[in-house]
């Protein structure tokens, strides 16, 4: 299985998840995401971390 394939369930499972749960508001969650993604525990350089924050705001866009 690739890593692309890997990207691509998260993702579908990550949208699932917070379409159907009742809990903590999901900007709320979204904010969290791009907090961790930008600090130590974010992917490599500021590249890496821009563009996986791009792509956190593109799956925030898919949720109802």
């Amino acid at each position: 299985m690739s890593n692309q394939a890997q990207v691509d369930a998260l993702e579908h499972l990550l949208i699932a998840v917070l379409n159907s749960s009742p809990g903590a508001p999901k900007s709320y969650l979204i904010e969290k995401a791009q907090a961790s993604l930008l600090g130590s525990d974010g992917p490599g350089g500021p590249e890496q971390k821009s563009e996986a924050v791009s792509h956190l705001n593109y799956i925030a866009s898919r949720i109802g």
